[in-house]
């Protein structure tokens, strides 16, 4: 068997719907992996399945069928859990501790070596230098986000697992999380992060896997998703009017259409490269569902 950080093979999980709606299938039959010193995006929806197959990873739900492996092992193997980092897309701290008392206690029940000046370098690292010593009840969300990455960063676990973890930072500190993420791949960590901010997810990422409804619409690295041919936007105008049209035309009917337009009179202004984003294969993906 491969040993790469996670493998999830035919992953299912059902829940009990409310009265007379029958069951609910959050999940349905998705596979995908993780390799090493990879940064793999997770893509979809609201509903669409991403926290019920992360609560699935991490062992915190019992799946309905399928499996799933972290290096060969089960969640819950404890020697596999020191290995894994998490933050959580709505971690729920007690707000009468601060960040120090937490790193503190969480290295304590982890087994960690560490100083309290080690754990003060960490949340100045995650942008918490100040507030090391302040009660969680203070803290914003973006606050505790920061400090939920500093836990997770704690153990310099070997996968990091992210759920939506730049929900409630502004564009200046979802950019020095993204930062942080590359260090901590350039450390040798394999990152799978969840996130619906699909810039974020072309920019860190190595391959991304979308789902939609509980299951895999597509998956596949960023040039294979991005990819393809290449469209070009071509605007002309008209000699008699002066009105300025547009056209999108794949590659390959590039040169036949500009002839076709100056044929007809119309003065070719400009041909563009149209960039894929990952929003669009994201949509064309579920079917163009909005």
């Amino acid at each position: 068997m491969s040993n790469f950080p996670l493998q999830v093979d035919n992953l299912s999980k059902k829940f009990p719907g409310k009265k007379g709606m029958g069951t609910v299938h959050a999940v349905s039959g998705v596979s995908f992996n993780v390799e090493s010193g990879e940064i793999v995006g997770f893509i979809g929806h609201n509903g669409a399945g991403k926290t019920t197959t992360i609560k699935c990873i991490l062992g915190l739900l019992r799946q309905t069928g399928g499996t799933v492996r972290l290096w060969n092992s089960l969640p819950a193997d404890s020697k596999v859990r020191r290995r894994i980092g998490y933050v959580p897309e709505n971690p729920d701290y007690d707000q009468s501790f601060s960040p120090l008392e937490y790193l503190s206690m969480f290295a304590s029940m982890r087994g960690l070596s560490g100083s309290s000046g080690d754990w003060t370098a960490l949340l100045g690292r995650v942008g918490l230098s100040g507030w090391e010593k302040t009660v969680v009840k203070q803290f914003s969300k973006g606050m505790r986000q920061r400090m939920s990455l500093a836990l997770a960063l704690q153990s310099r676990p070997d996968f990091l697992v992210m759920d939506e973890p730049t929900g409630g930072l502004d564009p200046v500190a979802r950019k020095e999380f993204r930062d942080i993420i590359l260090e901590e791949n350039q450390r040798g960590a394999s990152v799978f992060l969840s996130s619906h901010i699909l810039s974020e997810v072309e920019t860190v990422c190595h391959r991304a896997v979308m789902l939609s409804g509980g299951k895999l619409v597509s998956q596949g690295s960023m040039k294979e998703l991005l990819g393809g041919e290449q469209t070009y936007r071509i605007l002309a105008e008209a000699g008699d009017t002066q009105d300025t049209v547009e056209f999108l035309v794949p590659e390959r009917e590039l040169q036949e259409k500009i002839d076709a337009l100056r044929g007809k009179n119309l003065k070719v202004m400009k041909v563009e490269l149209v960039l894929k984003t990952l929003e669009e294969v994201y949509l064309t993906a579920r079917g163009g569902e909005n």
